[in-house]
């Protein structure tokens, strides 16, 4: 049972699809479907179903998958191990959520050289697809925001960002230091963050518990496209504090008797191994948050 075997067997297994998973592995389909093969006659029997284009996994399948991945995961974790004591440095791949990583990242890029950029890997996707990233290897960790259901996992909480209004600097409610009411901010034509976004979902639910009404005229899940409407006075908004840490002109300003935070963490597998230049990046990246944090 050889190392690439392995690996495509877990594509297989993760996007039961021979097509997909080639693609993933960047290898031809034949290629990969032979290594299967091989696989399953070494092993002495078939690993999967094959349906059509869809396959599923046979019991034996199963049983091999759950030991597959930890298989993968101590070789990765050993030639990553050695790579780092000879070269002291390797490749690093993290993600970042949607409602982070346009504040985040560029600020990262800036601060690092030529070298150490090259050695990265970023994705920018929502909190699910990052979860499942982590947990399966494909990603050394990730900037999320809590709540984070997953067991397996280590969730460290780097602090709390605040929700602020946001509103046009020549809008009536914007007094510069004061707080906003958020039954008088939520009579303006309101543009909401959407529910697709963990961030999104907390606004909405506090604006809901304190108020049956909002007055709510667009709906996006890009958080520029909600600060860019602002600006040429289309709304008023509710957004974390990091999306307007820079000054867009915007009038922002705290939500009265309302401490409405969300907790930015960072999200590992508990059995990966973390390099010298991971574990530099991670420091890095926890004194870049603390520009956005209020603990």
């Amino acid at each position: 049972m050889e190392i690439q075997q392995i690996r495509y067997f877990l594509a297989v297994a993760d996007l039961r699809n021979f097509t997909r998973a080639a693609e993933r592995c960047h290898v031809a389909q034949p290629s990969l479907s032979q290594q299967i093969k091989k696989l399953e006659q070494a092993l002495g029997g078939p690993l999967f179903h094959r349906m059509g284009r869809r396959v599923v996994l046979t019991e034996q399948g199963v049983l091999l998958e759950k030991k597959a991945r930890r298989i993968l995961l101590e070789h990765e974790n050993a030639v990553q191990q050695l790579t780092d004591s000879f070269q002291n440095s390797h490749s690093i791949s993290f993600g970042a959520i949607m409602s982070m990583a346009p504040y985040l990242i560029p600020e990262l890029l800036a601060d690092l050289n030529q070298t150490e950029r090259a050695a990265l890997l970023i994705e920018e996707n929502f909190t699910e697809a990052l979860i499942e990233n982590v947990r399966q290897g494909l990603l050394d960790f990730a900037i999320m925001s809590s709540p984070i259901e997953a067991s397996d996992l280590l969730v460290q909480v780097l602090g709390h960002e605040h929700f602020v209004a946001v509103v046009p600097r020549s809008h009536q409610l914007y007094t510069a230091g004061e707080a906003v009411s958020l039954e008088h901010l939520l009579q303006e034509p309101f543009l909401e963050l959407s529910s697709l976004h963990c961030a999104g979902r907390q606004i909405q639910e506090i604006c809901q518990f304190t108020s049956r009404h909002r007055n709510t005229v667009f709906r996006s899940s890009q958080i520029e496209t909600i600060r860019k409407l602002v600006c040429i006075g289309k709304g008023v908004t509710i957004l974390p504090k990091m999306s307007v840490a820079e000054d867009y002109g915007l009038g922002v300003m705290p939500i009265e008797g309302l401490e409405l935070t969300r907790e930015i963490t960072l999200v590992q597998h508990q059995d990966r191994y973390v390099s010298k230049s991971t574990r530099k990046l991670i420091a890095h990246l926890k004194q870049l948050c603390q520009r956005f944090l209020d603990s």
